[in-house]
């Protein structure tokens, strides 16, 4: 705030597709095609509209620099999506942005608050997430081949140099590329 970032919590669709264009920004700078934008809409359509979640924007001279997509259900808020433009990092507006998100969860009655899943082999947004005192538990996940009747092991982890390809296509074509991978790899 000292620097001059703002925020802007809400419910609208605007909201929603800028934090689209953000969310494309972390994705290449990962490497990773992005979700395509209807999955965002329908995340809006099903959730945001509802009122069972809500978008926060941080601003800095009138551009949007990141971006968090929460959801609540009861009396649980979580941490869904979180998307940032790297070359505003130095400002801190994903703290701020979990600040206002907590704040605000806190001010509309909500009793617990979820930072969300997060790789084991993604050591930043576990720092990140550990930094605000998070209490960390392990998920199990399994996964079962149908065709072999049994279950299978392997990694969740989506590094390769697949990564290196992905961060030097133009964003239009990881778009395209990635409304048609997401369906059989998200």
């Amino acid at each position: 705030m000292k620097e001059g970032v703002g925020v802007k919590i809400d419910h609208s669709l605007e909201l929603v597709e800028e934090f689209y264009r953000l969310n494309c920004l972390t994705r290449k700078e990962h490497g990773l095609p992005p979700q395509p934008i209807h999955f965002f809409r329908r995340i809006y359509d099903h959730i945001i509209s509802k009122k069972f979640g809500f978008v926060i924007l941080a601003s800095y001279q009138k551009r949007n620099i990141a971006g968090g997509v929460y959801f609540h259900f009861g009396e649980k808020a979580v941490y869904k999506y979180g998307a940032s433009d790297k070359n505003y990092q130095h400002l801190r507006a994903n703290n701020l942005i979990m600040s206002e998100a907590i704040k605000w969860c806190s001010e509309n009655g909500f009793k617990h608050f979820c930072f969300g899943r997060s790789e084991p082999e993604n050591s930043g947004l576990i720092r990140f997430k550990s930094g605000w005192g998070t209490t960390e538990e392990q998920i199990c996940y399994y996964r079962y081949d149908f065709k072999k009747g049994s279950f299978v092991s392997g990694s969740s982890k989506v590094t390769g140099f697949h990564n290196k390809i992905f961060k030097n296509m133009p964003l239009s074509i990881m778009k395209k590329v990635g409304s048609i991978l997401y369906k059989h790899i998200g």
